[in-house]
């Protein structure tokens, strides 16, 4: 029996899972993504840790795997932007900045004053943000210049995993766009951008297509992850991306709800001339992991974070640990009513996402009085978040063209039924939610599965995989009550707010 190996090492948990070619699990394992906070908004993770528990989690899958199981292929799939600087030797110098810290804000803004939002979109497709890979080789040259002096390769976090197997070093074009440095137009790194950031190209790794041959488990890493010596390894990609690849979200006109710490919406592109030449900056575009297309994704900064950060606030006092405290949030947020008895929350409490991009707005609560219970806090945070969903939804559409035919909904957040039935009865939309399914996982799996020969190609693979779904429909009462409180905030309330919510940081700003 064939088996294929996905690993997803996410911002919050690795996961390592074995598939048949047919998707079904067959071993399971997880553990906590090891970080460190150093500050406000700024986190790492030390290289030789991740490695470890990468190397940990791999063990416990492959020990669980039956005798007659013959592990064909794997991939990894990570998050974007962050990685790992290496030396000539190939050690790690420095801990992964994650990809959300801000300490490469100035960064940004050096980049805004010296070229321009729109001439950086134009070459590579991302609105200027302070979490791309460029902005943190920059910083390291500002502020580590010891360290910097000596970096002879940069890897995203997939791409190192995947060297600690094999020894060999590229990278993927579903993370290349991350970086910033990755010209769209012509899929090769962009002279323009790293000479403009005094960057050798020799810097980043060559380029390969997913689901192509990294290099072989050398006999080092599978004494440490119990891998069979000469398992071939293939190059995975960016998460998000390898999600709708497993659940079919790769066509025009579907929409993958990728709900976690961050809500992601990414719709499929043919192509992207288009959307670079119009340099609408309202969302990131890139390479995607099926090979010739590319995708348009907008996000919710914070969405799962800061349903867990008010969760903790309100309910670790009696006792509940985190998962606990999210259950106990949702459950009361069931008790409320529509509308939650008239409060209103802005969620940006990490920032605004697409399509009005500002990493410095904050969130607020709106019409919040004596009268107000922790159900109406709740439900308030779950709608503040669906109303953002409708906004981004509705601006997606206009920026690709596309009609949204299909809402396929993966990631920790598509577990949660009550958040599901807020966001349909909010956008008056069906949600499909696969059961069972750890869709970054299995997308890592099928490039795997593709490079090995065992998958023809994305289509051959997604009629041999079976997947379960089920569908949240929009409850009509509840659909006409959002309708109209949805355009009440967009023409009153939600202006006025977003721009509070952006004057914040002058009137309060830490030190």
């Amino acid at each position: 029996m064939d088996v294929l190996l996905g690993v997803d090492v996410g911002s919050t948990n690795i996961k390592g899972v074995a598939y048949t070619s047919e998707g079904r699990s067959l071993s399971v394992a997880s553990r906590p993504t090891p970080t460190q906070y150093v500050g406000l908004r700024q986190a790492q993770h030390d290289p030789e840790t991740l490695w470890q528990e990468v190397a940990s989690v791999l063990r416990e899958v492959v020990d669980a795997l039956p005798g007659h199981a013959h592990v064909a292929g794997m991939a990894i799939a990570s998050v974007g932007e962050a990685g790992v600087p290496l030396d000539a030797h190939g050690r790690a110098l420095y801990p992964i900045i994650a990809w959300y810290d801000e300490r490469s804000v100035p960064q940004a803004e050096w980049w805004a004053k010296t070229v321009g939002v729109t001439e950086i979109y134009q070459r590579t497709g991302l609105p200027l943000g302070h979490t791309f890979t460029l902005n943190k080789l920059l910083w390291l040259r500002e502020k580590e210049l010891e360290v910097f002096n000596r970096i002879s390769r940069w890897l995203c976090v997939a791409d190192y995993i995947a060297y600690r197997l094999t020894g060999e070093q590229c990278m993927g074009y579903s993370l290349a766009s991350r970086t910033m440095a990755l010209d769209l137009r012509c899929r090769r790194w962009s002279t323009e951008m790293l000479d403009h950031a005094a960057l050798e190209a020799s810097v980043f790794p060559e380029l390969r297509p997913e689901g192509s041959l990294v290099g072989h488990v050398t006999a080092e890493a599978a004494c440490e992850t119990g891998l069979p010596k000469g398992l071939p390894v293939f190059v995975g990609g960016h998460d998000h991306i390898c999600g709708s690849l497993a659940v079919g979200a790769c066509y025009p006109g579907i929409v993958l709800d990728s709900t976690g710490t961050t809500e992601a919406e990414l719709v499929t592109l043919d192509a992207v001339e288009e959307y670079l030449g119009r340099a609408d900056l309202s969302f990131c575009l890139g390479c995607h992991v099926v090979r010739g297309r590319y995708y348009a994704i907008g996000s919710i900064l914070g969405a799962g974070s800061m349903l867990h950060w008010l969760a903790t606030l309100l309910w670790s006092a009696e006792g509940f640990e985190r998962e606990a405290a999210l259950q106990a949030l949702t459950q009361a947020a069931g008790q409320s009513v529509p509308g939650a008895h008239g409060l209103y929350i802005l969620p940006y409490l990490a920032g605004a996402g697409s399509p009005e991009r500002d990493p410095t707005a904050r969130g607020l609560f709106v019409g919040l009085s004596l009268a107000h219970t922790r159900a109406d806090i709740a439900r308030a945070a779950i709608e503040g978040l669906a109303y953002e969903l409708r906004l981004l939804w509705e601006a997606l559409e206009r920026f690709t063209g596309q009609h949204i035919v299909k809402v396929i909904s993966i990631g920790g957040g598509a577990r949660n039924t009550f958040w599901n039935q807020v966001k349909a009865d909010v956008t008056g939309r069906d949600l499909e939610v696969p059961e069972h399914v750890e869709a970054v996982t299995l997308g890592a799996a099928i490039l795997a599965g593709m490079g090995s020969g065992i998958y023809r190609d994305e289509k051959d693979a997604q009629k041999r995989i079976s997947i379960s779904t089920h569908r949240i429909h929009p409850q009509a009462e509840n659909v006409a009550f959002y309708d109209g409180q949805y355009r009440l905030l967009m023409r009153e309330i939600r202006p006025l707010a977003t721009a509070l919510g952006r004057k914040s940081v002058v009137l309060y700003k830490p030190a």
